[in-house]
């Protein structure tokens, strides 16, 4: 494995640390990371949230920040930025995380009562 591969081995590794406070995963099993690029002693990391307007975005984005820096040592300028355009769908997330996300079946009572009530 040559240098910048293994570097960038390094930096998904740290990564796959970073959770989602809210979802207690991993930001690449939810499938957050929108870009990750290396070239010439920099580490680029674009991040979408769940929701658009999530409040703990910033500190997800420095904790990224962090873990790649002290994963792939000094010599690397590393920037993670918050992705608020692109949107995020379950769809994105590994299988075993997506099921968090299927919708509930609907209990019986209330599958007969709306096909009585026209719902």
């Amino acid at each position: 494995m040559t240098d910048l591969a293994s570097t960038a081995a390094a930096a998904r590794l740290a990564l796959k640390s970073v959770d989602d406070p809210e979802l207690g995963v991993n930001i690449v099993d939810l499938g957050l990371v929108s870009r990750f690029d290396i070239a010439d002693g920099r580490i680029a990391v674009d991040l979408m949230m769940t929701s658009p307007t999530c409040p703990l975005g910033q500190l997800i984005a420095e904790t990224a920040t962090v873990a790649i820096e002290r994963a792939v040592g000094a010599g690397w300028t590393v920037t993670v930025a918050l992705d608020r355009v692109t949107r995020w769908s379950p769809d994105l997330a590994i299988p075993e995380i997506r099921t968090r996300f299927a919708p509930l079946p609907v209990p019986r009572f209330f599958a007969r009562a709306g096909h009585m009530f026209g719902w």
